[in-house]
């Protein structure tokens, strides 16, 4: 029996399962303790068939998590599907043997079912083909994920705002348009779908249909449904499984929006879904006749193409900056509110837009950083510099401002917003709030700001567990909160903007605040620091992102593992980007992450090693000093420390570390470097600061890829190769290889 607790506990491992990643540990943790009160739940009601199944997934979670290995790709498809067929045996109210079978061949996606193996007669498939138009599906998919981005995005507003037309009119038109796509590629089980989804939103644009709880939950399943659909399509376009049958479990789905549109509650035993010719969407549907299968190329006359398709092709509808998205656990009688005054409906051109291959435009990026290279070896060449001559030197400036102007031109193709990954945030915040009975508003602002799209692709699992985090430890209860004098609900914001020729993400929350003293003890009890330290309050907060660190008293399905806030550390070193935090007790955290605008090009201080230069990343340096006589001391058994103003730091003789003969052996002749070192501080002593200088960044290569302490490489105007240090490594662990022959 499908009891709302259970509902809640499989809408937390589909969120979950959304962003597991093969050989991966993030997440895997929740979905075992999930998994685990699921079974609790089948054991109470006494389903057999749903506690075997259960007890092989969690015993595969076990698995994974003991090997500290992570899920195999094989292994992930397998626990989609044994979800799948979890859900639509609870949601159905069938054994498990009336369900999608198992897979038994190589790795495919979850959806993707071979022809010969059983599946439900109630579900709809549909089999792509190597006839079929490769190219339009591609871009069905890629519109697909925008429309789906866009409807999630537009039902979190609805959920706080149900009567915000612009809003419901932006998610119409998008499924409307995803609709027309589907039939016009002939995919009817898609099609179907988004026709349902599209009726319940017309009913309540007529004022035929109450925007509350269970119609949010009911668009929200479907547009998961959607995604799976997409997902599986993309997967078979990049040869997995081409030419099987694509099954995503949606009678279920249908169902209930039909209860929904007829005012019924929903239950498991509700009749099939028949469309309602009441609710018939007003805006003309597709006049193309639904093909058995999809669409040959020879098959795709331009005249064919139907209008909505083509006008309606990208619904570019996005929440504005500055948006407030209310994540407090919905009720079923949520009042109307005014409309926003903000408006949020905005489209764009299709003209403004070119697809591009992204390996061209890598590409493109790695010329243009040979052409700057080449261009100051020109420049700093002794024949050009020994030849004086006015009119050499006006072209050799205007060929330096080109070649720079081309940089950022270039470097500018790679920026996009980073609008995609925090929007992804009020999904997260929204499902974990209504799992704990927690009240929480998410703010969000400068999503149009641009960053590398590399970064923005690797920000997904540190926003992720910083969220968690902040929903989980700094968010109280609403009890908790009033008794504290403090509204029930929480408030956090995520905000992105740049700063001081960086970019800066800052998740502030109004919590409870870090308790320093319950670190420190914790960190003392697991061994982490000596127990007579006495860390400062800053370096108690970074302990906090040590592996196997957490706070909770107890292992739940979304924390105390403390597995984390190391993952955000190891995310945010990998980008060659920093974590700062502030908290006050009883008020709240700040986490502040500092990264670079892109990969490609570095911003470091150049620093001379004897007759080495080396480069040492400008975020990662805190300042930079000649010490005094007495400021370096030496600690018996560990080395050297330097005390800058009032604090120890480990001094690292950058020399000694990389095996190279140094002219500064007295500190007080040399220059110390603080920089950051993984949650610590450490001072490198170098001879000399060079300058500051923005370099383009080169890989070791794989003879010196496994050297330690040295993150790339970079050549200088002169020719000459500059090895970027890596400040993380370069603070830990014994020496290097010497570098010098």
């Amino acid at each position: 029996m499908l009891t709302a607790h259970t509902e809640s506990l499989l809408q937390e491992i589909a969120t979950e399962l959304a962003f597991l990643a093969p050989a991966r540990l993030d997440g895997l943790s929740q979905v075992a303790g999930v998994l685990a009160q699921l079974a609790q739940e089948a054991a109470t009601q006494s389903l057999p068939d749903v506690q075997q199944e259960l007890a092989g997934s969690l015993a595969l979670c076990q698995q994974a998590l003991a090997s500290q290995e992570g899920l195999a790709q094989g292994e992930l498809d397998g626990l989609q599907a044994s979800f799948e067929r979890l859900s639509n045996a609870l949601y159905l109210a069938k054994p498990l043997s009336q369900t999608i079978e198992p897979q038994t061949t190589a790795p495919q996606t979850a959806a993707l079912q071979d022809d010969a193996q059983a599946t439900d007669p109630d579900e709809a498939s549909f089999v792509l083909g190597q006839d079929d138009d490769l190219e339009l599906l591609n871009e069905f998919c890629n519109e697909g994920r925008d429309l789906l981005h866009q409807v999630e995005q537009g039902v979190l507003v609805l959920e706080e705002n149900p009567k915000h037309k612009d809003t419901l009119n932006q998610v119409f038109r998008a499924f409307h348009t995803f609709k027309g796509g589907a039939g016009f590629l002939g995919i009817a089980p898609i099609k179907d779908l988004a026709h349902q989804l599209e009726s319940l939103l017309d009913a309540a644009r007529r004022d035929q249909l109450s925007i509350d709880r269970e119609v949010i939950e009911v668009i929200l399943a479907g547009g998961d449904a959607l995604q799976q659909y997409v997902n599986a399509i993309d997967q078979q376009l990049k040869g997995q499984g081409l030419g099987q049958a694509i099954v995503v479990p949606t009678a279920a789905l249908l169902a209930r929006a039909q209860a929904c549109l007829d005012g019924k509650p929903w239950t498991s035993v509700t009749a099939p879904m028949t469309a309602p010719a009441a609710f018939e969407p007003p805006v003309a549907d597709l006049a193309v006749p639904e093909p058995v299968s999809l669409a040959t190329p020879g098959q795709l006359a331009p005249e064919l193409l139907p209008p909505s398709y083509l006008e309606e092709k990208r619904v570019s509808a996005h929440l504005m900056d500055d948006t407030v998205v209310s994540l407090a656990k919905p009720t079923d009688t949520q009042e109307p509110r005014p409309a926003a005054p903000k408006a949020l409906g905005r489209t764009e051109s299709l003209a403004q837009f070119v697809k591009l291959d992204t390996r061209k435009l890598d590409a493109l990026v790695d010329l243009v950083g040979e052409l700057v290279i080449a261009q100051s070896m020109v420049v700093q060449h002794p024949g050009v510099q020994a030849h004086k001559d006015r009119d050499l030197e006006r072209h050799l400036r205007q060929l330096a401002r080109i070649t720079t102007d081309l940089q950022h031109n270039a470097m500018s193709m790679r920026m996009v917003p980073i609008r995609s990954v925090m929007q992804k945030m009020t999904r997260l915040v929204r499902d974990l709030a209504t799992a704990q009975d927690k009240q929480v508003q998410l703010h969000l602002s400068g999503e149009d700001t641009e960053l590398d799209r590399n970064i923005v692709e690797e920000l997904a699992d540190p926003l992720l567990h910083m969220m968690r985090n902040a929903v989980d430890h700094g968010i109280e209860s609403p009890a908790e909160r009033q008794a504290r004098g403090k509204s029930a609900q929480g408030q956090i914001h995520l905000q992105a903007a740049h700063q001081g020729g960086g970019f800066l993400i800052s998740i502030r929350d109004d919590g409870k605040g870090l308790d320093s003293a319950k670190i420190l003890s914790k960190a003392r009890q697991r061994g982490l620091i000596p127990a007579d330290s006495m860390p400062s309050e800053k370096d108690i907060y970074s302990l906090i992102f040590l592996p196997g660190f957490s706070t909770a008293e107890s292992v739940t399905d979304i924390s105390g593992r403390g597995v984390g806030m190391d993952v955000v550390r190891g995310g945010i070193n990998k980008l060659r980007g920093r974590v700062d935090i502030d908290s006050v007790p009883g008020q709240g955290t700040t986490f502040n992450i500092f990264l670079p605008l892109t990969l490609a090009i570095i911003d470091g201080m150049l620093v001379g090693v004897g007759q080495e230069r080396f480069i040492v990343p400008t975020l990662a340096i805190r300042e930079s000093l000649r010490p005094l006589p007495g400021m370096v001391s030496t600690v018996q058994g560990k080395g050297e420390v330097i005390s800058v103003r009032g604090k120890l730091i480990p001094l690292v003789r950058l020399s000694d570390k990389l095996g190279l003969p140094c002219v500064a052996q007295d500190p007080c002749d040399g220059i110390v470097v603080v920089v950051d070192s993984g949650a610590r501080h450490r001072a490198l002593l170098v001879d000399s600061l060079i300058g500051k200088q923005e370099v383009v960044i080169k890989s070791l290569g794989d003879t010196f890829k496994h050297q330690k302490g040295m993150s790339g490489a970079a050549i200088m105007g002169d020719g000459r190769v500059a090895l970027i240090i890596d400040p993380d490594a370069i603070g830990q662990g014994p020496s290097t290889a010497p570098l010098a022959a």
